[in-house]
């Protein structure tokens, strides 16, 4: 390879680096409580253009489930056990499609008779996503502002037992939503790469007039 030939890789190898880069870029948006009893909007704000070229969008959905689980056996003499499944989902509606996230836990309970039992459910969390390729989906994510989705839920609870028994199950929900864009970013050069381009072009010229001259 002559000197004129590795001048010329070089500067394509150069602009070639400059190209464009895939990145992304996460959005976390509200939280809104207690789904069940009111149904909630979440918002988060859509691509700046100007970063780039948008190229894919992943949505995730959490569900932030608590309460308490209460159970009183009814019977006047013997003891009783009891088990009880209690849970809830949560649903959004994103670009006409539905996305679900569901969580459920199971609590055993072994009662005299008259007793009352009561646990507290910590805090859990399920998720689920939807991702999105399509140049006509993306244009929805794309602007100034926030893109909002709507919320709803509800709650169910199953329960068995060896005798008759009163069942209170609390299921409380909240939701949020993570957003991550990912796009092409056209980097802005260093100036000393601005330089290094500059220079090989330089002598790129100078050495085609020489072949010229030659």
């Amino acid at each position: 390879m002559n000197k004129f030939s590795k001048t010329i890789f070089a500067a394509a190898a150069l602009t070639l680096a400059m190209g464009a880069n895939a990145a992304v870029i996460e959005f976390t948006s509200n939280t809104a409580q207690n789904i069940e009893e009111n149904d909630g909007e979440l918002s988060f704000a859509k691509f700046n253009t100007a970063l780039g070229t948008l190229t894919g969008v992943k949505f995730e959905l959490f569900n932030v489930l608590s309460g308490s689980i209460e159970v009183t056996n009814d019977a006047t003499t013997g003891a009783g056990t009891f088990v009880v499944t209690a849970g809830g989902q949560i649903e959004s509606d994103v670009l006409g499609s539905v996305l679900t996230t569901s969580g459920s836990i199971t609590k055993n309970f072994s009662l005299a008779a008259g007793q009352t039992g009561n646990v507290t459910l910590n805090p859990w969390t399920v998720s689920n996503s939807v991702s999105f390729n399509s140049s006509s989906d993306l244009s929805a994510f794309k602007g100034t502002g926030d893109y909002t989705a709507l919320l709803t839920g509800w709650s169910s609870a199953t329960s068995s037992g060896s005798g008759n028994a009163t069942y209170n199950p609390i299921i409380v929900m909240d939701g949020y939503a993570k957003v991550t864009y990912t796009y092409d970013a056209a980097p802005v050069p260093e100036p000393e790469t601005y330089a290094m381009l500059l220079g090989g072009l330089a002598l790129m010229g100078v050495v085609a007039r020489r072949r010229k001259s030659a």
